[in-house]
């Protein structure tokens, strides 16, 4: 019953539960001290008037005219609470029924019962006939019981409603620190590392507080080391892309003119099927060299460090054109967007790289535009690389597919962020935000020796 409620709400509706159940159980007590106290009051009043009336009764047997004699010595016990005397066949019998009463008639029943009649017979007693009864009407002592009783229930409810208020205001100032922790832990998950929590004074809150701020500063630290242990991959994998690149280029590509250039002289030697021959081996080592100079370009582009990122760009793009004129490859780059650290400008290169790649491969586009420029966001200075397509939207393999998941991790060790969504009408939009701070310098792995 009380799985849906809240923490707060569970102990304010068992706190009420009992209150109730304790007011309830008062009122019953209640009245069962009531009715015990008016069968107490009513067997008393009831004795004392059967021995006055036997105690009147004797004092008529002499008496001239008894009758009027009685009626005195009644009227005198009438001044008894809780007891009717009266002479059946009177008609004094009506004047009981029509007596009112301040408590209600189930509560005057609930406490008291039916009244208890007692008859005496008057024949033969002071020349008297017929009976005298005796009424137990305890009236009166059931209206005080019924007046005090509303009056308690009336002041404990009340009483029981103010402590309500009060329990309910400290428990709820109690627990107001569990909104505030679970705040922190949402924050937490959404990776917001500054959480700190102002827990008050209650010991156990101030407990979980600073396990919460532990955790925080943990995480925060775990953050910046993971951070910078990507950005420590991704600097040896651009040396190690660099130095694989300086050797195709230093190593393998002499080596394939020195070879072509051979193969030319002996062509030239030679005649007939011989020279055909080589000429079909020179072509070979041709596409050779074409694939060596793909893989350069894959590995380190040659353009970013001869012409910077604005050149870089604008060759990429160009090549992008040539390979489908029917794509409108568009190009802004912003003057003041050359950024000055080296790990910023192969990161954006490449992401446009990979932007163009995705366009030509997936989205069925017939126009793309690049943007590159500096921005100022919360105070600080970024640089802003968007690769825009009016083709066919986010396709799920691209948004997961091991590019762009490395992009991403190459983009977040450099402290930027890297999103990729679909734009109205139709299209996608690339961006990355990249810091344009000096980045700190990084340490070597291991000292060189």
């Amino acid at each position: 019953m009380l799985e849906g409620l809240s923490l707060r709400a569970r102990l304010l509706t068992l706190l009420g539960a009992t209150l109730a159940a304790g007011l309830a159980l008062g009122v019953g007590l209640l009245m069962l001290h009531a009715a015990s106290r008016v069968r107490a009051e009513s067997d008393s009043t009831a004795l004392l008037a059967r021995e006055f009336v036997a105690t009147a009764l004797a004092s008529l047997e002499e008496s001239d005219d008894p009758l009027p004699a009685l009626r005195g010595r009644l009227a005198e016990v009438e001044r008894l609470r809780h007891i009717h005397i009266f002479m059946v066949g009177a008609g004094e019998e009506k004047a009981l029924e029509t007596e009112g009463r301040r408590a209600p008639a189930w509560f005057a029943a609930l406490v008291a019962g039916p009244p208890s009649v007692t008859r005496i017979a008057l024949d033969g007693r002071g020349r008297l006939s017929g009976e005298l009864a005796l009424v137990a009407e305890p009236g009166d002592e059931i209206d005080e019981i019924w007046e005090e009783a509303w009056l308690l229930a009336l002041g404990a409810a009340a009483l029981a409603v103010a402590g309500f208020g009060v329990v309910s205001v400290v428990v709820s100032r109690a627990l107001a620190p569990v909104s505030t922790v679970a705040e922190a832990l949402r924050r937490l998950e959404r990776g917001d590392r500054s959480v700190r929590i102002a827990a008050g004074d209650t010991p156990e809150f101030v407990a979980i507080a600073d396990r919460v701020d532990a955790l925080a500063e943990t995480l925060a630290r775990l953050d910046a080391e993971n951070r910078a242990l990507v950005e420590r991959i991704i600097h040896v994998q651009d040396e190690e892309r660099r130095d694989i690149a300086r050797d195709l280029h230093d190593e393998i590509g002499p080596f394939l003119f020195t070879i072509r250039a051979g193969l030319g002289a002996l062509a030239r030697k030679l005649d007939g099927a011989q020279q055909d021959e080589c000429l079909r081996i020179d072509a070979q080592l041709g596409a050779l060299q074409q694939v060596n100079r793909r893989i350069l370009g894959r590995l380190r582009p040659a353009a970013l460090d001869e012409m910077g990122l604005e050149g870089a760009l604008q060759a990429l793009t160009r090549g992008w054109r040539d390979l489908d004129p029917k794509v409108v490859v568009g190009l802004h780059v912003a003057e003041a967007a050359a950024p000055r650290d080296e790990s910023i400008a192969l990161t954006a290169y490449r992401i446009v790289q990979e932007g163009l790649t995705n366009v030509f491969r997936h989205a069925s586009a017939s126009r793309v535009d690049v943007t590159v420029e500096q921005i100022v966001s919360g105070g600080k200075s970024e640089l802003r690389v968007a690769v825009r397509d009016d083709g066919a939207g986010v396709p799920e393999a691209v948004r997961e597919g091991m590019g762009l998941r490395g992009m991403g991790e190459r983009v977040a060790a450099l402290g930027g962020r890297l999103t990729l969504d679909s734009v109205t009408p139709r299209g996608a939009l690339l961006e990355a935000r990249l810091p344009l701070e000096t980045s700190a310098p990084i340490e070597p792995l291991c000292d060189a020796k």
